[in-house]
């Protein structure tokens, strides 16, 4: 069962989502934004690496599939910029994409298309997650 966060608390999250299909990219964008998270968006790996050595990141929400950087890519330099950062990852190919198998140690995978409850739901879980790690919360 998920442990849903009042919108007051989803404020205090920023989510960072990383797609380079801008139709995919708004539409989680604003599913983010009904929950009254602070959404930051990047169009490709590149782009979100800025936006993490400029912003405190909570999740990364990233496709795996991309020019440039893949997601996995993308993930381990993220990683390296701020340790604490969760990461969930997109993909419209199903099946085995490079990587998968780490990324299921290390995230999770989402089969686009995406639906709006399941995008609210994974998000909550990895914040209700992190929330129980940071006795300071």
């Amino acid at each position: 069962m998920t442990n849903v966060l009042p919108p007051a608390m989803a404020r205090q999250f920023t989510i960072l989502v990383v797609e380079d299909d801008g139709e995919v990219r708004d539409v989680v964008a604003d599913i983010l934004d009904t929950r009254n998270f602070k959404v930051l968006v990047a169009r490709d790996g590149y782009d979100a690496i800025r936006l993490l050595t400029a912003y405190h990141v909570d999740v990364m929400f990233t496709d795996i599939v991309m020019p440039g950087l893949s997601g996995f890519e993308l993930a381990a330099q993220a990683k390296l910029i701020e340790p604490s950062l969760r990461v969930l990852y997109m993909t419209g190919f199903d099946g085995n994409v490079p990587g998968r198998e780490w990324a299921l140690r290390h995230g999770k995978i989402l089969q686009k298309p995406l639906r709006a409850d399941q995008v609210i739901a994974e998000i909550e879980d990895v914040l209700t997650a992190l929330r129980g790690e940071d006795l300071n919360f």
